[in-house]
């Protein structure tokens, strides 16, 4: 996975004040071959991260539990093929405006699935990690009406990258 990589060059952190991207409670590897109660035990018995002072604390267990409690709220719309989906979520980022970035863990592909909160709407992406952050920044995604960092941002280039207040992964 991508992620892990990212995640061992370089950590979780800011990307241009507007997305956290959380580093892992677990081995990504084992949660992923979890059933749905380990899983569900795991996350429900994770300690939260350290105080990351101004970049906030973002907890990947934390924010997949609540992607969890979300995702069975019946009226939340679910676009394409999430309707009538059972998905395993693992969230993995949450932007400022509190939108969801998570994996299914229940789909070999592990497509991105996004709750966006401005739309009240659950989509799917089958993209990597890299492509779908790199996508974002170029508002490049087919079909994407979520979060472009770029726009966001005004157009400012470079979009910077904040590590956390840890060491790497």
């Amino acid at each position: 996975m991508d992620y892990v990589d990212f995640m061992r060059d370089v950590g979780p952190g800011e990307l241009g004040d507007y997305l956290s991207i959380m580093a892992p409670t677990a081995d990504l590897e084992a949660m992923r071959d979890a059933d749905a109660e380990t899983l569900g035990d795991h996350l429900a018995s994770a300690a939260p991260t350290a105080d990351l002072g101004d970049v906030g604390v973002f907890d990947m267990a934390i924010e997949t539990r609540d992607a969890q409690h979300g995702w069975e709220i019946e009226t939340v719309p679910k676009v394409g093929r999430l309707a009538g989906a059972s998905p395993r979520l693992l969230c993995w980022a949450v932007s400022s405006d509190a939108n969801q970035y998570c994996w299914d863990l229940a789909d070999d592909s592990m497509p991105i699935i996004v709750f966006d909160r401005g739309f009240l709407e659950w989509t799917a992406y089958d993209l990597s990690f890299t492509d779908f952050v790199v996508g974002m920044i170029q508002d490049s995604i087919p079909g994407y009406a979520g979060d472009r960092i770029a726009s966001h941002l005004g157009w400012q280039m470079p979009v910077t990258y904040k590590v956390h207040k840890r060491d790497r992964w």
